[in-house]
């Protein structure tokens, strides 16, 4: 294999969508394989088949919600304050902290906080070599606590995403979409591996689910600041997911 050219000028930059595209590719080598969004949780505990496309649904507008409105939130801040220098940079990690812990408050259970960073580590591993240079990134790869899953860790997927999101220009509705979906999907795909099926209706089911949720994409997609941060709940499914972490007969994280 040839070597790069170190000398030579760097790329233009890849358009937004093209960034959305590439995230939301199962192939993504960011750990999303480990995640069921909550499915595996749900069948064990003994939700029948039939309830999957209202569980889809439900995700959608619960969980996949906080996680989009979180993104953009932090999209927004990040653009708002990167080009403040060096005092910037300050209010910035003050920003992602507290935004932090509005998303924490609104997701209760400890196991799908755990399993939202260890998916956030995984894309932040991925995007240091995607996009070195980006301040944004590189401020969360610094917010991490000592331990895997302490609360102090910053790096969970929807700030990562954010992040994502104000380096590369993807715009805020692009963004929920983008957040909502990859939840979702991730949702279906593990649906084939657990009760095999056709492909094709399960991706009607994740085509459904993201409708379900449209509008609140056009009603959340102008938030700025981590209080408008919507809290839907979702306790059953919190339950199942914390009840998971305590057997070892399963095939996915969460």
């Amino acid at each position: 294999m040839s070597q790069p050219d170190l000398g030579a000028a760097a790329p233009p930059a890849l358009a937004a969508q093209t960034v959305a595209l590439l995230l939301a590719d199962s192939r993504l080598p960011s750990g999303g394989h480990v995640n069921s969004a909550g499915l595996e949780p749900a069948l064990l505990a003994g939700m029948p088949l039939s309830q999957v496309p209202l569980f889809l649904r439900t995700r959608a507008r619960t969980v996949s919600l906080v996680d989009a409105a979180t993104a953009v939130v932090v999209r927004g801040q990040l653009m708002r304050l990167g080009g403040h220098g060096a005092a910037g940079g300050t209010e910035i990690r003050t920003q992602l902290r507290m935004i932090e812990r509005q998303w924490a408050a609104r997701t209760p259970s400890q196991a799908a906080r755990s399993i939202a960073r260890e998916l956030g580590r995984g894309l932040l591993r991925l995007t240091r070599s995607l996009w070195p240079e980006s301040p944004g990134l590189e401020m969360l790869r610094d917010l991490g606590g000592p331990q895997t899953g302490d609360a102090r860790d910053a790096r969970a997927r929807p700030l990562v995403m954010g992040a994502v999101a104000a380096h590369t220009g993807l715009d805020a509705a692009s963004l929920m979409r983008l957040s909502i979906y990859d939840d979702v999907a991730s949702a279906a795909a593990a649906l084939l591996k657990l009760e095999p099926g056709d492909p094709v209706a399960a991706m009607a089911l994740v085509l459904e689910a993201c409708r379900a949720a449209e509008p609140d994409v056009a009603a959340l997609a102008h938030i700025t600041q981590a209080e408008e941060i919507p809290a839907p709940s979702a306790p059953q499914t919190e339950e199942w997911t914390e009840r998971h972490t305590l057997t070892t007969r399963r095939l996915f994280r969460a």
